[in-house]
């Protein structure tokens, strides 16, 4: 659907374009996209995506036109319908074969499922083949991404280091699934080791190509924002568990405001230990709320922002199913840590020292 008319419709302009693989739509080739209009147009596009002809609906013999009108204005819309898209060239898919994989088994795998072969073509050369056998660290916990990874035969495992227990399997990846993702995006050391559980084939994409993609591919950006979001609530949920077990841990493997940040957010009940060298500190958490604070002559918000401030020690959780206590912290708990990590970034900025001039 091209846009061949614009009256006062805000959402589209002359050459604006909609393509639909029905029932999706192709973000890749897609300028812009209204739900009033494609609700409108729908009677026609659903019959025409099973093969009825335009002259049957009454639009129009190879090209027709549809009308779009709302109370913010309308627009008139060119549908042509085509009958093949961007397709594998063959050459692209003798490079595919050197993969060992078939088209079909890679738009089998979740990350390229949602793709067009349109955007499939500039992705497929950019793929790099790499065996890995049963042991072997394929990325360390720590360490700078550099690819993005796709399994495409064996299974991985996710390890984290870090307190009581030097390293603990917190998932395991099967074939299909990807990671390296998040340091990628980020731009944060990678945080967990993945390991080769089994004789692991993979394809592996370069960080370069990796921020490429994801700019020009908008079903690659949602994709991997829904991964991340996934994945972010498994690592909570399982931190909070961790947590309940009363495991000692170290806050320079989960700092300080990420451990408040998951009893908050998974509303846990207990007392929050944390000793270093320069003293021990108690957070009191009712329901997911700090109820009261102390480290040492601090109590309450000023124990808190002060606690923030430290950078090494231990921390163990005392789960319980109700405290009893009167609360002394007023402000809600997630307020307060931005406040606090508000109050730290002011503090880095006054310690910086500005360059002497010359004259």
């Amino acid at each position: 659907m091209i846009v061949e008319e614009v009256l006062d419709c805000p959402a589209f302009k002359k050459g604006d374009q909609i393509t639909i693989d029905y029932p999706h739509i192709v973000l890749e080739e897609t300028n812009q996209v209204c739900l009033s209009a494609l609700d409108q147009c729908h009677p026609y596009i659903l019959p025409l995506s099973r093969g009825v002809a335009f002259a049957t609906l009454g639009i129009g013999e190879d090209v027709g036109s549809l009308r779009c009108c709302c109370s913010m204005g309308s627009v008139i819309f060119n549908v042509i319908k085509r009958r093949s898209r961007v397709s594998i060239t063959p050459e692209t898919l003798k490079y595919l074969a050197k993969l060992k994989l078939d088209l079909s088994k890679l738009q089998s795998m979740p990350i390229f499922e949602p793709l067009p072969e349109g955007s499939l073509e500039k992705i497929i050369p950019l793929l790099q083949l790499q065996q890995i056998n049963t042991g072997t660290d394929i990325i360390q916990q720590g360490d700078v991404g550099e690819f993005l990874y796709v399994i495409t035969k064996g299974e991985v495992l996710v390890l984290r280091q870090g307190g009581q227990i030097r390293e603990e399997v917190i998932a395991n990846l099967p074939e299909g699934e990807c990671f390296g993702e998040m340091s990628l995006i980020s731009g944060k050391p990678i945080s967990a080791t993945i390991r080769a559980k089994t004789p692991v084939t993979l394809l592996k994409i370069s960080k370069k190509d990796f921020d490429r993609l994801v700019r020009e591919n908008p079903s690659l950006s949602i994709y991997f924002t829904k991964l991340l979001t996934q994945r972010l609530q498994m690592t909570s949920t399982r931190m909070a568990e961790t947590l309940d077990k009363g495991m000692l841990g170290s806050i320079e493997t989960f700092s300080i405001p990420e451990l408040v940040q998951t009893l908050a957010l998974n509303g846990r009940t207990g007392v929050l230990v944390i000793s270093s060298k320069k003293g021990e500190a108690k957070i009191s958490f009712e329901r997911g709320y700090i109820y009261q604070v102390a480290l040492g002559e601090y109590l309450g918000e000023q124990a808190f922002y002060q606690l923030l401030t430290w950078q090494k020690g231990q921390f163990q959780f005392q789960s319980a199913d109700t405290l009893s206590i009167k609360r002394q912290v007023e402000k809600d708990t997630m307020h307060m840590l931005m406040e606090g990590l508000r109050r730290l970034d002011e503090g880095r900025s006054n310690h910086v020292k500005p360059k002497s001039s010359t004259r």
